[in-house]
């Protein structure tokens, strides 16, 4: 439990001098860009984080790639990845399917179905999906996945790392707008973050949404001791989502409403059966691939 609380700690560190320093940030890079605040802020916190992980890293004595979740030679981890990210291309373009066909999700009006405009959103799609899933593995499943695996076993890292995955896909969704702006704004800004994981009524569904996904990737890790898979998996899910994101709004189907969140219209309590078949029919497959993606060192089996 240790080692999590370390990077607990540390992402909180992260946010709170984030906070304090994103206005002075904000106002010098007025004489650059007109930049937003909220972005601004974004970005000086991510960068206190990446160097706090720096040390932290150190501190708990991960510098080996495998420590990362690179323990595949480079030629097969990105054999893994790929071949995975296709299956999280198709699984979640099942899911997909769901949302359009129940009308959860309708084609925005601005959105012209040309081969062009597919292209340009795969493209976006792809770009943001290997951005977070590299981001999010090597730390997540990666990083803080081994430092709690040495203190408690893979399970309990599993177990540890997918709630804090699925909360803080909450954070950094909230504006504040320019003429309120003043030194107190980073700490507004931080608690307006976290504000809707004060209304369990609008995130619960799609906290669990984050969860299962949290989960299967755990699972993944724990398996193979590596996260080509889980890296994989992540980036093809997030092709479609983004996919959905630039190309489709929320629709008005009543019948179906239950299953998709409030929160931001596409997650919901439709992916907690789906996501339960993905793991299920990982765990009961788990001969048949696990050997393929695993890793040789002693330490990953």
């Amino acid at each position: 439990m240790r080692a999590f609380a370390w990077f607990l700690g540390t992402i909180l560190l992260a946010g709170l001098i984030g906070a304090l320093v994103a206005y002075p940030a904000y106002e010098l890079t007025l004489h650059i860009a007109p930049w937003a605040f909220h972005r601004v802020a974004g970005r000086v916190a991510m960068l206190l984080l990446a160097v706090e992980l720096v040390w932290l890293c150190r501190h708990l004595n991960l510098t080996h790639r495998l420590d990362f979740g690179y323990g595949l030679p480079w030629r097969r981890f990105l054999a893994v990845s790929l071949a995975w990210g296709a299956v999280g291309i198709v699984t979640a373009g099942l899911g997909a399917g769901f949302l359009l066909t129940t009308h959860l999700r309708v084609v925005s009006p601005d959105f012209a179905p040309t081969l062009w405009n597919f292209a340009r959103i795969f493209g976006i799609g792809v770009l943001s999906g290997v951005a977070v899933a590299l981001i999010e593995e090597t730390v997540m499943r990666g990083a803080m996945h081994t430092a709690i695996e040495r203190e408690s076993g893979p399970w309990a890292a599993a177990l540890l790392t997918a709630p804090l995955f699925a909360v803080l896909h909450f954070t950094a969704k909230s504006r504040i707008p320019p003429e309120d702006l003043g030194w107190s704004s980073g700490f507004d800004l931080l608690l307006r973050s976290f504000a809707p994981l004060g209304s369990p009524s609008l995130v619960f569904d799609s906290f669990l949404s984050w969860l299962i996904v949290g989960l299967i990737l755990s699972l993944t890790r724990a398996l193979t001791g590596n996260i080509a898979m889980a890296l994989g998996l992540h980036a093809g899910w997030v092709v479609v989502l983004r996919m959905l994101q630039e190309a489709t709004g929320s629709g008005q189907a009543t019948a179906y409403a239950f299953w998709v969140g409030r929160f931001d219209g596409l997650l919901g309590y439709w992916l907690v059966p789906w996501g339960g078949c993905i793991a299920a029919a990982l765990w009961l497959t788990r001969s048949s691939w696990v050997p393929a993606a695993r890793s040789r060192h002693p330490a990953a089996q």
